[in-house]
C-alpha cells in the first residue's frame, strides 16, 4: 500500500500576537513552475491562532537566473476546499499492460526471440535477441487495479528476414509466439473526496523576457473572505497556464488578529473552469447553467464574487481577448447585473515597456495586472432556497475562444462594528511600486478611505503629515455605503525643510464625529521618495513621431491652474518650449490618444519621438528623460528651486531686513529705499500661505497662524520686481 505524506509549512513571524499584530505563513519560497499545470502546497493554520480582522496573500513573482519568462500568462490561485463527501466515476480495468500501455492483444513468446539485423560493414546479417517486454496482469476481478502477476516475455508474431551482400530481403522465416492475450475490461468505480478549488486571486504574467532577471512583482489579495478554509490544515494551488520557462512564486499567508468586520462564514463555488465561447455546437450555456443554492440560517448577508477573463483570438472579433462582450446574472430568473468584460486602461500600466503587446486593451486583463473583481450583494433571506444563474452574449466565433470564469458565493454574520472606518491605502506620496506612474509628488496627497462598518460614513476627521513634521487636518464629507471604499485627495502638503523622515502618516480620527469600533485600521504609513528639483527656468523639448496628432501636454501648478498646454500637428519635429516660472509644485502630464506612446515595437511605421526636460542656459543639461514607450501617458511632479539671495529687484536690495530671525508670533520687514507693495509668503515647496498687501516701508507681519517650519517672503515691489528672503519659523 502506498502511504502519502503531506507536508505542513509553518513559519511565523509573530509568536504571542495582539490585536493589530500579523502572523506570516510562508506557502512557496522562490518556487519554480516549470510547466503548465498545478502546483500544490499543504498549509498548516493553528488551530489555536486567534481570529483575524484581515487576511492577506503576498504573491511575489520572480524570475530565474536562465529563465525566458517571456509570455503573458494567467496564473490563478486556489484553496481547495475539502467536503468530505464521496463520489465515484465509473472506469475500465485493462487485464493487461505491456511496458505500461494497454493494447488491443499481445502475442508473445516465453522463449528469448531473434531478429536478423543487416550489417553493412561486413555485408552479412547477424542475429539479434529482441527487446524483453514487461508484461503486468490484472486478473483479481475483486481488486480489478491490482497488479497480480507480472511476467518478462519477448515480441512474436513477425517476420525474421535473410539479405543478400547488398542487403536486400531474400527470404523470411514466421517468429511463432508460445502465447496471446485479448483485452478484457473490468469495470469498477473510482471513489474519490470532492474537492471545490476555491479561487483566491488571478493575475497575468507580464511579458518580462528583456527584462533583467532580478524582477521581483508583488501581487497582494485580500483573502479575508476565504477565512473558512484557512482552518487547520489546507492545501493552496498555483495553476500556472503558462509554457516560458523561468517564472517563479513565493507565496506567504498574512493574518492580522482582532475581529474582522464581519466574519465570512462560508464560500461555495457556483462556476469555476475555462469555458469555450461562441461554438454552436458546444455553447458556453451548456456550463453555466443555472444553480441552487441554500442561504445557512446564520448568514446576515450573502455576497456574489465573479472572476472572469477571456482567452483566445479567432478570427471573427479576436474574441475572446480582444472582444469586448457583456455577462449577465440573475437570481431567481431575474436579472440583476450586467458587466461588459472589458479593461480599457492597458496603456496605464505601472510595468510599462514591456517587450511585448501591453498596451493592447484586452478582456478583463492586461499583462502583468492583477484581474479585477467584481462583487455583488444578494437580497436573499437566511435559511432561503434560491437560483443563481450566469449568461454570457450570444455570439458565434469563428475558431478558438473561451472564458476562465470563477464565480462564488460567500455567506456572512452580522458586521461586528456600527462605526468602523479605516485607510485601506495611499496612493500618494508613496513608494509603492503600483502607484509609479503619479509618484512622487510634491503636493495633495491621496489615500483611500474604507467602510467597514455596517453604518454608512458622512464624515471623517483626517490627520495627516510628512515625517516628522506639523500634522495636517481634513474633515472628509460625503456617503460611504457599507463595505465600499472612496479615493480621498488631501489639501496640500506642509513639507518640513531639511526634512530627512521620507514617511508619510495618515490618521482616521474618528468617523461621524466620534470614535470607530476598531482603532487598529486607523492609522496606515508609507515610504516615499522627494520629487526632483528643477531651476526656475527649464525648456520642454519634444520631438515628435509620425502621429503628432495624438499628443499633447500640459503644465499646472499646486492648485491645478493650467500655465500651458500644447498639442502637436508635425511630424518628426522638434519642439523647445521655455518656461521660467516662480518657485513651486507643478505637474507636467503628456498624453497620447493612440495609447502607444511615442515609440512602440509593435507599430515602427508610426516612428520614434522623445520627450525630455533641459536647462535653459548653456552647456545644456538634461534634467529628466522619459522612457518613450509608455503608452497612455506621462506624469512628472516636480518643484522648482527658490533662488535665495539673488536679488531681481530693480532698485538695491540690500536695503531691505527681515527679522527677527528666528521669528515666533510676528516678523518685521523693513526697506530704506524700496517701496514695497506686496509680500507672498509660501513654504519651502512653494505652496502659497497668504498674500500681505503692504502701503509703506516699513510693517509688522503676523505669525500667529503659521506653524513651525522654514518659509519663503516673495517681496514685490509696485512695480512687479521680486525678490526673496528665507525665514525660520520656530514656535
Amino acid at each position: 500500500m502506498k502511504k502519502l505524506f503531506f507536508i505542513f509549512l509553518f513559519a511565523s513571524s509573530q509568536l504571542f500576537a495582539a490585536v493589530g499584530d500579523t502572523t506570516k505563513i510562508n506557502v512557496f519560497n522562490n518556487f519554480h513552475m516549470n510547466r503548465y499545470g498545478n502546483f500544490d502546497q499543504w498549509v498548516y493554520v493553528d488551530p489555536a491562532t486567534p481570529k483575524s480582522q484581515r487576511i492577506w496573500l503576498k504573491y511575489t513573482l520572480g524570475c530565474l537566473s536562465n529563465g525566458q519568462c517571456e509570455w503573458d500568462y494567467t496564473i490563478r490561485l486556489f484553496a481547495r476546499q475539502r467536503t468530505g463527501k464521496l463520489d465515484s466515476t465509473l472506469m475500465q480495468a485493462p487485464n493487461f499492460r505491456v511496458n505500461g500501455q494497454v493494447k488491443d492483444s499481445v502475442l508473445y513468446s516465453t522463449d528469448t526471440t531473434y531478429n536478423n539485423v543487416f550489417n553493412a560493414t561486413t555485408k552479412q546479417a547477424n542475429l539479434v535477441a529482441t527487446t524483453q517486454l514487461l508484461l503486468v496482469l490484472y486478473n483479481d476481478p475483486l481488486f480489478p487495479t491490482k497488479p497480480t502477476d507480472s511476467l518478462r516475455v519477448w515480441p512474436a508474431a513477425f517476420y525474421q528476414y535473410t539479405f543478400d551482400t547488398t542487403g536486400a530481403k531474400t527470404d523470411s522465416v514466421w517468429v511463432s509466439e508460445t502465447n496471446k492475450i485479448v483485452l478484457q475490461n473490468t469495470p469498477y468505480y473510482n471513489v474519490f473526496e470532492v474537492i471545490n478549488d476555491i479561487e483566491i486571486g488571478r493575475f497575468i504574467s507580464p511579458y518580462a523576457a528583456s527584462f533583467p532577471k532580478t524582477f521581483k512583482y508583488d501581487y497582494v489579495y485580500d483573502i479575508t473572505d476565504y477565512a473558512s478554509l484557512l482552518n487547520d490544515s489546507v492545501q493552496l494551488r498555483i495553476q500556472y497556464q503558462g509554457y516560458s520557462y523561468g517564472f517563479t512564486a513565493t507565496m506567504d499567508v498574512l493574518m492580522v488578529e482582532g475581529e474582522p468586520a464581519r466574519e465570512a462564514i462560508q464560500v461555495e463555488n457556483v462556476y469555476n473552469g475555462g469555458f469555450p465561447y461562441g461554438r454552436a455546437n458546444n455553447s458556453i450555456e451548456n456550463y453555466l447553467t443555472p444553480k441552487t443554492f441554500t442561504v445557512p440560517a446564520d448568514a446576515k448577508y450573502v455576497k456574489a464574487k465573479v472572476y472572469i477573463t477571456g482567452h483566445g483570438a479567432e478570427s471573427s472579433q479576436g474574441c475572446s481577448e480582444f472582444c469586448s462582450k457583456n455577462y449577465f446574472l440573475k437570481l431567481n430568473g431575474s436579472m440583476f447585473a450586467t458587466q461588459a468584460v472589458w479593461k480599457d486602461d492597458c496603456g496605464k500600466n505601472a510595468i510599462f515597456n514591456q517587450p511585448g503587446t501591453w498596451i493592447y486593451d484586452r478582456s478583463n486583463w492586461c499583462p502583468g495586472e492583477k484581474v479585477p473583481v467584481y462583487e455583488y450583494a444578494l437580497n436573499v433571506a437566511p435559511g432561503s432556497t434560491n437560483t443563481f444563474d450566469m449568461d454570457m452574449e450570444a455570439f458565434i466565433a469563428n475558431g478558438d475562444a473561451s472564458y476562465n470564469i470563477g464565480v462564488q458565493l460567500v455567506y456572512y454574520n452580522e458586521y461586528n462594528y456600527e462605526l468602523d472606518g479605516g485607510i485601506e491605502d495611499i496612493k500618494a506620496p508613496t513608494s509603492n511600486f503600483w502607484h509609479n506612474r503619479t509618484n512622487p509628488i510634491c503636493d495633495n496627497a491621496k489615500v483611500v478611505l474604507k467602510n467597514f462598518g455596517k453604518t454608512p460614513i458622512t464624515q471623517a476627521l483626517i490627520h495627516y503629515r510628512i515625517g516628522d513634521g506639523t500634522e495636517q487636518e481634513f474633515n472628509w464629507k460625503g456617503n460611504l455605503e457599507a463595505d465600499k471604499e472612496v479615493d480621498i485627495t488631501l489639501p496640500w502638503l506642509f513639507w518640513p525643510a531639511n526634512n530627512t523622515n521620507n514617511t508619510f502618516t495618515v490618521t482616521l480620527v474618528n468617523v461621524n464625529g466620534a470614535n470607530d469600533g476598531n482603532a487598529t485600521n486607523n492609522i496606515l504609513k508609507t515610504a516615499f521618495v522627494k520629487p526632483q528639483t528643477l531651476p526656475v527656468r527649464f525648456i520642454i523639448e519634444t520631438r515628435t513621431n509620425n502621429r503628432p496628432e495624438q499628443n499633447n501636454y500640459t503644465l499646472r501648478n499646486n492648485e491645478g491652474v493650467l500655465l500651458f498646454s500644447k498639442s502637436f500637428t508635425q511630424a518628426f519635429t522638434l519642439h523647445r518650449d521655455t518656461f521660467e516660472h516662480t518657485a513651486g509644485c507643478f505637474t507636467f502630464r503628456f498624453e497620447d490618444s493612440g495609447k502607444n506612446g511615442l515609440s512602440f515595437w509593435a507599430q515602427q511605421s508610426e516612428g520614434s519621438g522623445t520627450v525630455r526636460f533641459v536647462t535653459a542656459q548653456m552647456p545644456i543639461q538634461i534634467l529628466r528623460t522619459f522612457n518613450s514607450d509608455f503608452g497612455t501617458f506621462l506624469e512628472f511632479n516636480f518643484t522648482s528651486q527658490f533662488p535665495v539671495g539673488k536679488s531681481e529687484l530693480a532698485a538695491n536690495t540690500n536695503d531691505i531686513s527681515l527679522y527677527p530671525s528666528p521669528a515666533n508670533e510676528y516678523v518685521t520687514l523693513s526697506s530704506k529705499h524700496t517701496y514695497i507693495n506686496q509680500v507672498n509668503i509660501m513654504t519651502i515647496d512653494g505652496k502659497l500661505v497668504k498674500t500681505i498687501a503692504i502701503n509703506n516701508q516699513d510693517t509688522q507681519i503676523s505669525l500667529a497662524d503659521l506653524p513651525q517650519g522654514i518659509y519663503v517672503f516673495e517681496i514685490r515691489d509696485a512695480n512687479g520686481n521680486f525678490t526673496y528672503r528665507k525665514l525660520p519659523v520656530a514656535k
